[in-house]
């Protein structure tokens, strides 16, 4: 009788033992979409006019592949002048599904300046890139759409630098 039951012991520890609850094999590594930057470009008309295209970018620096269904994030441009109301005017929005590790998305917005009007050359407006996420994306039972850094989601940047452009 010890025998067995020495051996339903022994079993029942390599039952454990093969029962590796450290090992989560649905770890999808980490996700982390961050605003990273917003540049800007210009095409000269003449000395003080012309367009000026305002470009953000968004990148996903974590170590995993962002994966996610339509309608659920997008990326968000707003063109902000100086005593408007904050976030300011939408002036463009992208969309998307997924963003590799690594992986980079653009948005753009183009529009005439004047480096010598008050409201662009004195008073320039500001620019910000926004990833929006849906409401309840962390409950959707996805985890390949689980953003680990919301603070770095937002990025604003002074169009002044759109009339140094025109200085140089």
């Amino acid at each position: 009788m010890k025998t067995l039951k020495l051996l339903s012991v022994l079993c029942i520890t390599a039952l454990f033992i093969a029962c590796d609850s450290d090992d989560d094999t649905t770890s999808v590594g980490t996700i982390d979409l961050e605003a990273t930057s917003i540049t800007f470009t210009i095409v000269k008309d003449d000395d003080f006019t012309g367009t000026a295209t305002i470009t953000g970018t968004v990148t996903n620096i974590g170590d995993a592949n962002f994966n996610s269904g339509n309608g659920q994030q997008a990326v968000r441009l707003y063109q902000r002048s100086l005593g408007a109301p904050a976030p300011g005017e939408l002036v463009d929005t992208v969309s998307f599904t997924n963003i590799d590790a690594g992986e980079t998305l653009t948005i753009r917005y183009s529009r005439p300046w004047n480096s010598s009007s008050p409201a662009e050359g004195e008073f320039p407006p500001d620019y910000r890139i926004v990833i929006d996420y849906d409401p309840d994306i962390f409950i959707d039972g996805n985890d390949q759409n689980n953003d680990s850094d919301l603070t770095n989601n937002d990025l604003t940047v002074s169009g002044s630098g759109i009339n140094d452009l025109f200085r140089n």
